[in-house]
C-alpha cells in the first residue's frame, strides 16, 4: 500500500485536462505534476487519497519524445503555463483531446456523429499575449509583480513573462521599480492595508493602456511621475482604478483617468474596436481573427439572416458578422462593453448592427415580444457556460443553426448534450490554441436544426 513520502518508479501513459501526467502503480491512479505521456520517471508521494494520488518527479529516467526543457526560468514555480514542458506539438494533440474526451463523456457522442476538425495552431508560441494582469506584492523591501503559484495566493515574482509581449514586460517593470522609488505599498490580502493592488496592461494596436489598481479613493503619490514616463514609453492610456473593498475581484468600479481616454484601439481583419478597461478582448490578438472567421464560416449567414450574438461583450464577433448578415443584435450584461460596441458600429460605419445591456434572457424575450426573429444565434459565454434556462430559451427561438464558442469544453459539451433534447444537432467542432504553453483550449462548434 502506497503512503505519503514514498519514491517509486512509474511509466507515465497520459496526461490529464490540467497537463498534469497520469500513472498507474497496481492500479492505482496518480496524478503527476510536470509528467509528460511516455516518461519513465522516479516519483515521490505526496497525498493519498481512496482511488487516487498525487506525486511530483523525482528524477525522470527515461524522458517522453514529446518533452521539452521550459523556456521559462519561472515555470517549476509559476502557476500559468502549466504544460510548458511538452512540446507544441504535443501539446496541440492534448488540447485536441481534452476536447473530444469533454465531448464524448460529458457531451454523450461519439467519434463519427460529427465533423471534428484539426486544431488550428497559434502562429506565435512566445510573446502572444495582449493582455496581462500582474497581482502586486512586497519582497525583501522591493514591490514585486507575478502570478499565483499553483493552488495559492502566493506571488511568484517575475521580470519577463515570456507569453507577455515585450511591451507589456517592459511597462511591468517600469511600474514596480517607480513603486519601489517612491515607496508606494503593495496591497495585502492578509491585513487588507496598502495602495497598489494589481497592474493591468494592454498591447494592442493603437498602442498601451495601464491600469494601476488601487486600494485608494485618492490619487496615487506622485503618480504623474509614473504618467510622465509610461508615456514617453508609448503608453497611450494611464487609469488609476479604485477597488477599496475585500474581493478577490480585480477592478472596482470607479476609474480616475490619468492620461489619455478609457479606451484603446484594436484591429481585427478590417474591423476596427475601440476596447475599454473592463471590456473582454480576447488575448491572442492573430488567433482571435482566425477563432471568428471560423465561427463566421459555421454561421454562414445571408442577407435575409438576422444573427442574434449572446455575450457580445464589445461587440467583437457582431461586427465581424454584420457584413454578411441582413442584422445583427448584440446582448451583453456589462453596460460599458455595450457602450463600447455601439461606439464600435459607429467608429466602423456598420449601421446593421444594435446592441442591448441586460440579462440576456431577459433582454432576448423582450426583443422577441416587439417582433426580432432570430435565423442565426452565435454565443460567447464565460467559462460556466450557460444556465439550463437560457439553453431552453436559445433553442426555442427556433434558429436554424447555433454557433458556440466556448474557452471551456467541458461546459460546451454540457450544453450542447442539453440542446440535443431541443432538436439541435452538433455537427461539427473545431478547437483553436489561443494560449500556448498552457492548457486552455478555445473551441467553436455547430449546432443545426433537425430536419433543415
Amino acid at each position: 500500500m502506497l503512503k505519503k513520502n514514498d519514491v517509486i518508479t512509474v511509466q507515465i501513459t497520459d496526461n490529464g485536462s490540467g497537463g498534469e501526467g497520469i500513472a498507474k502503480h497496481n492500479g492505482y491512479t496518480l496524478f503527476v505534476k510536470n509528467g509528460v505521456k511516455g516518461d519513465t520517471a522516479e516519483i515521490k508521494i505526496l497525498k493519498i487519497n481512496k482511488s487516487y494520488g498525487f506525486a511530483k518527479i523525482e528524477k525522470i529516467i527515461t524522458p517522453s519524445e514529446n518533452r521539452q526543457n521550459p523556456p521559462c526560468p519561472y515555470f517549476e514555480k509559476c502557476g500559468g503555463c502549466n504544460i510548458m514542458h511538452l512540446k507544441y506539438s504535443a501539446q496541440l494533440a492534448l488540447k485536441e483531446e481534452i476536447v473530444k474526451n469533454n465531448l464524448y463523456k460529458t457531451g454523450g457522442f461519439s467519434e463519427g456523429d460529427f465533423i471534428f476538425e484539426n486544431i488550428i495552431p497559434s502562429a506565435d508560441f512566445l510573446g502572444y499575449r495582449n493582455k496581462a494582469q500582474f497581482p502586486v506584492a512586497e519582497v525583501n523591501n522591493r514591490i514585486v509583480c507575478g502570478f499565483f503559484a499553483e493552488r495559492s495566493h502566493s506571488i511568484v515574482p517575475l521580470e519577463n513573462c515570456l507569453i507577455q509581449s515585450k511591451k507589456i514586460n517592459q511597462i511591468m517593470n517600469i511600474c514596480t521599480d517607480f513603486f519601489t522609488q517612491n515607496k508606494i505599498s503593495a496591497y495585502s490580502e492578509k491585513t487588507k492595508n496598502g495602495i497598489v493592488r494589481n497592474v493591468y496592461i494592454r498591447d494592442l494596436s493603437d498602442g498601451v493602456m495601464v491600469v494601476i489598481v488601487a486600494n485608494s479613493n485618492r490619487k496615487i503619490k506622485n503618480i504623474d511621475a509614473l504618467v510622465k514616463v509610461l508615456v514617453e514609453n508609448g503608453v497611450s492610456s494611464v487609469i488609476q482604478n479604485v477597488n477599496t473593498k475585500d474581493t478577490n475581484v480585480i477592478m472596482g468600479e470607479k476609474n480616475i483617468i490619468l492620461y489619455g481616454k478609457d479606451e484603446i484601439g484594436a484591429k481585427i481583419g478590417d474591423i476596427k474596436y475601440l476596447i475599454s478597461s473592463k471590456s473582454f478582448f480576447q488575448v491572442n490578438t492573430k488567433q482571435t481573427e482566425i477563432l471568428y472567421k471560423k465561427a463566421l464560416e459555421y454561421a454562414n449567414p445571408t442577407k435575409n439572416d438576422t444573427v442574434f450574438d449572446l455575450f457580445c461583450g464589445c461587440g467583437t464577433i457582431s461586427l465581424f458578422m454584420a457584413e454578411s448578415a441582413k442584422k445583427v443584435i448584440g446582448v451583453e450584461i456589462v453596460e460599458d462593453a455595450v457602450k463600447s460596441a455601439e461606439k464600435n458600429a459607429h467608429f466602423n460605419k456598420i449601421n446593421n448592427a444594435f446592441f442591448y445591456s441586460g440579462d440576456c434572457d431577459k433582454v432576448v424575450k423582450n426583443l422577441i415580444k416587439n417582433g426580432e426573429t432570430a435565423d442565426i444565434i452565435v454565443v460567447d459565454p464565460p467559462r460556466k457556460g450557460l444556465t439550463g434556462e437560457l439553453v431552453n430559451m436559445i433553442c426555442s427561438l427556433n434558429p436554424k443553426r447555433i454557433v458556440y464558442v466556448s474557452c471551456n469544453s467541458a461546459t460546451l459539451a454540457r450544453d450542447v448534450a442539453l440542446a440535443k433534447n431541443y432538436g439541435y444537432i452538433l455537427t461539427k467542432a473545431a478547437p483553436v490554441d489561443m494560449f500556448p504553453n498552457t492548457a486552455h483550449v478555445e473551441t467553436a462548434v455547430l449546432l443545426q436544426r433537425q430536419n433543415t
